[in-house]
């Protein structure tokens, strides 16, 4: 019932992470997996509709229902398939009719986790040498302060934050605290924060001791 479009290529990894690989998408992400198929229709790097059928365990979801539940895997096996104006008008119609449509509420994740203390973002903001802070949450950012773009950043950092997760546990380290990313330019720091994530942008000059100390602040006490 969707249009054809074109080919833009097989992927494999967690929805989320269209919005760096390709944040201004337009056409249907057709997921195929052992067992299910399903789709999410975006445009404009804005997903509008979703479907999911999974033969084997008699789930059939759509809307909002099959959105979420994409969004929560840890890896899908997709296409990227790109479509015209025209294209993107049939597969609207297709979505209106069949009811698959993603609702507006479903594209916001601070109405589906918890949300960060403002005054603690204002305080990290406020350190000597911080330009910008964000909490993000798969893959997007839903409170930054600053002078930052954390829009097409948050689902790589998320990624490079599980990444972290993983090397800490298999190194038997312990849990992970806070990751810092360095350049001549600048500082880049990342840490978890109960179900959400923390981004930090800072100067080179920077007092790292301060800012991690106001990260760790978070991190004891979340709101």
């Amino acid at each position: 019932m969707l249009p054809d479009g074109v080919s833009l290529g097989r992927l494999q990894g967690p929805l989320s992470a269209l919005a760096s690989i390709s944040p201004h998408f337009t056409g249907a992400v057709r997921i195929d997996e052992s067992g299910g198929t399903g789709f999410v229709l975006v445009q404009n790097g804005k997903p509008y509709a979703a479907a999911i059928e999974d033969i084997g365990k008699g789930l059939l979801l759509s809307g909002d229902e099959a959105y979420r539940h994409l969004l929560d895997q840890p890896s899908l096996t997709y296409e990227l398939i790109a479509y015209t104006a025209e294209e993107t008008e049939t597969a609207q119609k297709v979505s209106r009719e069949t009811g698959c449509q993603v609702s507006e509420d479903c594209l916001k994740p601070a109405a589906r986790t918890g949300s960060a203390d403002r005054d603690s973002l204002d305080q990290i903001a406020r350190q000597p040498g911080v330009i910008a802070v964000s909490v993000f949450h798969e893959g997007f950012a839903i409170q930054s302060l600053g002078s930052a773009d954390f829009e097409y950043v948050a689902a790589v950092a998320e990624d490079l934050l599980r990444a972290g997760i993983h090397i800490t546990a298999d190194m038997e380290m312990g849990d992970l605290s806070q990751m810092i990313l360095e350049t001549p330019e600048g500082k880049l720091i990342i840490a978890p924060y109960g179900d959400l994530s923390i981004c930090i942008l800072a100067k080179p000059d920077a007092n790292l001791g301060l800012i991690r100390l106001s990260i760790r602040g978070m991190q004891d006490n979340p709101g």
